[in-house]
């Protein structure tokens, strides 16, 4: 609360969010206990294994949005990842917002995947404003994001799954398009407008 966001954030801020968030985590038990990884001093193996589980974001890059609005300024200064040990729940640092929640599972028990994010979302809310610190919220807008499509509740709920005759017929643009008309967005293994994941994997979410 009171720290803007990118593109306009600076040195400042960011260093500001990552210290208000590290001072909690500790605090954080159960399910949700784990450690604080900073962007710039991860090993190489660390980060490797991040990735390829899609736990770990990267560098924006190239024209897109974010690249060009300037999220990624003092890169990777002041980022990281919070990494429970059971690697079910984790937060994102300074990435396109101050954070991003998430809570994560295999199979199919959405029960379980949404509470331990609901239980996640008030325990770093209460380690917030234990700091005289918030969520930033508007009464007519929500809660607000770094991107107005994100305004409103700033939950994305979406599942992994395999459609290997759908990749094979039609063309990444095609299969958005198809999903738009279903009513979700499919994302392809390597984020928005990129092809499906190996075996035809693609995140498919609201």
């Amino acid at each position: 609360m009171g720290l803007s966001l990118p593109a306009f954030t600076d040195k400042v801020d960011r260093a500001k969010v990552e210290d208000l968030l590290k001072k909690g985590f500790d605090s954080l038990a159960d399910d949700l206990k784990g450690k604080y990884h900073e962007l710039g001093k991860m090993t190489p193996e660390l980060t490797k294994e991040l990735r390829s589980n899609g736990n770990l974001f990267q560098e924006p890059a190239g024209p897109a949005l974010l690249a060009a609005a300037g999220a990624g300024r003092d890169w990777p200064n002041n980022r990281g990842i919070f990494c429970a040990n059971n690697s079910k729940f984790f937060v994102w640092v300074n990435e396109e917002d101050h954070m991003r929640i998430i809570s994560m599972d295999r199979g199919g028990n959405i029960k379980d995947i949404f509470d331990r994010w609901s239980r996640g979302v008030e325990k770093v809310r209460g380690i917030l404003e234990s700091q005289k610190s918030g969520y930033q919220f508007d009464e007519h807008y929500g809660y607000i994001h770094t991107c107005p499509s994100n305004l409103g509740t700033g939950l994305r709920a979406s599942s992994m799954v395999l459609l290997p005759k759908l990749s094979a017929a039609l063309t990444p643009h095609q299969m958005e398009d198809f999903a738009k008309r279903c009513g979700v967005q499919a994302r392809g293994g390597a984020g928005e407008h990129t092809p499906a994941g190996p075996g035809g994997k693609w995140d498919i979410s609201n």
